[in-house]
């Protein structure tokens, strides 16, 4: 006997729901079935996926393993159907894609509602985060593509890279900002700064190009005194404190920011970095994903000339 992809989807819905009544419901299944199911799984895999407590169901830590697996084994089923249906000439399904701050606030508005246009039986779903966090999402098959930031020592190997341009980080403070006229890094070394911060993490990643841009100069590293993982967060926090952040010029002509927000013009740098676009190299896009993809890529090289 081998697992099963009915089993996966009681799994998955158990973990969701936190009871085998809920996971029953949303499956339109009876709840005896859900527990037979779930049962049978168990034994398969030869360890308890699930604990009973008064609160409901709460999964083991084979049971919270499994669940990773298996939402990725669910999500390239579902991609798998979508996709021969698409072939078909029936474009529906979805698509979950990626992007960093720079792409979203230049490129998102304007080929989503192209795609929307010709496709509007796709339903998109949009998720924002780090150039980090999205190769991760990429490698465990959450996102169908990104478009992100990639640095010359960024790991690569197994993802389709295509390079659209080049990224342009700034640092950025409020319009009034006693340090707004600073030349060099150096004047900066007393400012409080926000990173962003991985979601699940406890602290910024030890290295980054904000930490970098201080200890390649032989500065001490700067003082993060916030963390963020939202763009709205960041920019909100810049414009109603002295804090600092380096984020890509296009925040600071952002229409809802660009009378609170400026750049500072120091002659310092942050390593090369490139906007590209992202998927893994084994698997194919879907083709509602490929149309959105090459959406994004048109559209960048055309407004980047």
């Amino acid at each position: 006997m081998a697992l099963t992809l009915s089993q996966l989807r009681v799994f998955s819905a158990v973990a969701e729901h936190g009871s085998l009544r809920g996971a029953a419901r949303s499956l339109g299944l009876a709840q005896s079935s859900v527990t037979q199911q779930l049962q049978n799984l168990e034994l398969e895999l030869g360890a308890p996926l699930v604990s009973r407590t008064n609160r409901g169901i709460r999964l083991t830590a084979y049971g919270e393993r499994l669940l990773v697996r298996a939402a990725a084994i669910l999500s390239e089923c579902e991609r798998s159907e979508n996709e021969i249906r698409q072939l078909r000439g029936d474009f529906g399904g979805s698509v979950t894609f990626g992007m960093t701050t720079e792409p979203m606030i230049d490129t998102l508005v304007p080929v989503m509602k192209q795609y929307r246009a010709r496709f509007p039986g796709v339903s998109l779903h949009l998720v924002n985060g780090t150039s980090r966090k999205m190769i991760s999402w990429l490698r465990d098959g959450t996102l169908d593509f990104a478009v992100a930031l990639v640095w010359p020592k960024t790991d690569t190997e197994d993802l389709a890279v295509t390079n659209l341009y080049r990224s342009d980080p700034v640092v950025v403070c409020r319009r009034g900002h006693p340090l707004q006229h600073a030349k060099t890094l150096a004047e900066l070394g007393d400012c409080d700064w926000i990173a962003t911060r991985q979601p699940g993490a406890t602290v910024p990643a030890p290295v980054n190009r904000l930490t970098d841009m201080f200890t390649e100069r032989g500065l001490a590293p700067p003082r993060i005194v916030a963390t963020t993982e939202s763009l709205f967060d960041t920019l909100h926090l810049i414009a109603e404190t002295d804090w600092l952040s380096l984020e890509p010029s296009i925040v600071t002509r952002y229409r809802l920011f660009n009378g609170e927000l400026t750049s500072i013009p120091i002659a310092e740098r942050p390593a090369e970095s490139s906007v590209c676009l992202l998927h893994r190299a084994s698997v194919p896009l879907t083709p509602a994903a490929q149309e959105l993809a090459t959406m994004c890529v048109s559209y960048a090289r055309m407004t980047k000339r």
